[in-house]
C-alpha cells in the first residue's frame, strides 16, 4: 500500500501543493508539549478531499471522462470530486441526502457537479449511487474504502514524514476511516516509532464501536456540528488498516468540538469546521495518549457555514 501511496503522491503533485504545517503556541501552552497543526484546511475546496477524489479519478481517467462518475458524500468528499471533474473534463453526478449541508451542496454545484438528492438514509445513499452506477456504466468512486482513495488519503502522511523530524503523535478525525488508514499506513510503515490516534464525535461512534466488536458495525448517528465525519459504518477496508495500525479512537462531545472551533478561530486564527476540529478537541480535553510524543493534530476540513461559526464565536 506503501507504492500506491508514493504513486498517488507523484499524480497529485501536478495539481497540489503540500499544505503546511504549523506550530501552534496556543495549543502547545495549554497541552502542556509541541502542537503542530496539518492545514488541510487550505486545500482548494477547504478539506483534504480533494487528494482522494482526485487520485481515484486520475487511476481511471479514461473511463471517467468517457462514462462520467459518479459517487456518495455528506458534502466534502463532493466538493472535492467536484473540483477534480471540472480540472479533469469530467461529468460528475453526486448522491447527497436531502438533509445534507445546504451551504457544502451549494458548493458542490457551483463547482460543475450534479447533485442527485435522496433520503436521508446511508442505505439510500448507497442505494442510489449503486444504481445510477449500474444504469449509466458511469465510474463509480468511493469517499472513503477504496484503495485509490485510501492512498490519495496516504499523502498527507507522506508529507507529515517530510515536515516533522523523529518520531510524533498525530491525531486523525475519523468518519468512515479513509484518512487515518492512509496516514496511519504512510507513517506506520516509514517510522513505526509514531503513534497514530483517531477521533470522532460522540454522536457517531462507529469505528470505536466496530473496533469494541472486532468487526465493522452500522450505528445510527446523531445530529453533531461534526456533520463531516458522518457515516453509519466504517468501511471494510479501511476497519481493518485501522485495527492493525491505529493506537488508540477517542470520541468528543459536543461542546468539546464547539470550543476548539471557537479557540482556533479566535486564538488561532483558522476557520475549521466541526469535523476539522475533532483532533485538537481530543487533545484539549486531554483525551489523547501522546506517549510524551509531540503532536500533530490535521485540520482536515474549514466548510462550515458563516452562520454557524458566528454562533459558535459569540457564545461565551
Amino acid at each position: 500500500m506503501l507504492r500506491q501511496i508514493e504513486k498517488a503522491r507523484e499524480r497529485l503533485s501536478e495539481y497540489f501543493s503540500p499544505t503546511p504545517t504549523v506550530r501552534s503556541d496556543i495549543l502547545s501552552q495549554q497541552h502542556g508539549g509541541p502542537v503542530r497543526l496539518k492545514l488541510e484546511t487550505q486545500q482548494p475546496t477547504g478539506s483534504f478531499k480533494v487528494r482522494p477524489s482526485m487520485n481515484s479519478m486520475l487511476t481511471r481517467l479514461e473511463q471517467a471522462r468517457s462514462k462520467g462518475v459518479v459517487t456518495s458524500s455528506s458534502g466534502n468528499f463532493a466538493q472535492g470530486a467536484a473540483y477534480a471533474a471540472r480540472r479533469l473534463g469530467v461529468d460528475l453526478q453526486v448522491v447527497m441526502m436531502k438533509s445534507a449541508s445546504g451551504f457544502k451542496r451549494q458548493r458542490t454545484e457551483e463547482l460543475g457537479a450534479t447533485v442527485v438528492p435522496c433520503e436521508n438514509t446511508f442505505k439510500d445513499r448507497w442505494d442510489t449511487t449503486y444504481r445510477i452506477a449500474g444504469e449509466s456504466g458511469r465510474l463509480l468512486i468511493h469517499p472513503y474504502d477504496s484503495e485509490e482513495t485510501i492512498a490519495g488519503d496516504g499523502t498527507i502522511g507522506l508529507e507529515l514524514l517530510e515536515q516533522v523530524e523523529g518520531d510524533f503523535c498525530v491525531v486523525v478525525p475519523i468518519s468512515g476511516g479513509g484518512v487515518i488508514s492512509g496516514i496511519a499506513t504512510a507513517i506506520k510503515e516509514s517510522r513505526p516509532g509514531c503513534r497514530v490516534v483517531g477521533a470522532q464525535p460522540s454522536a457517531n461512534g462507529s469505528m470505536a464501536r466496530s473496533l469494541l466488536e472486532g468487526k465493522p458495525v452500522a450505528v445510527t448517528p446523531g445530529p453533531t456540528l461534526a456533520d463531516a465525519l458522518m457515516i453509519a459504518q466504517p468501511g471494510k477496508r479501511t476497519f481493518e488498516i485501522v485495527r492493525r495500525l491505529v493506537d488508540d479512537v477517542v470520541a468528543v462531545d459536543e461542546s468539546e468540538i464547539r470550543g476548539a472551533v471557537k479557540l482556533l478561530a479566535e486564538q488561532q486564527k483558522l476557520v475549521v469546521e466541526g469535523g476539522g476540529a475533532v483532533g485538537a478537541a481530543a487533545l484539549l480535553n486531554g483525551k489523547v495518549k501522546t506517549a510524551g510524543l509531540p503532536v500533530v493534530c490535521v485540520l482536515s476540513g474549514g466548510n462550515i457555514q458563516p452562520s454557524k461559526l458566528a454562533e459558535i464565536l459569540a457564545a461565551s
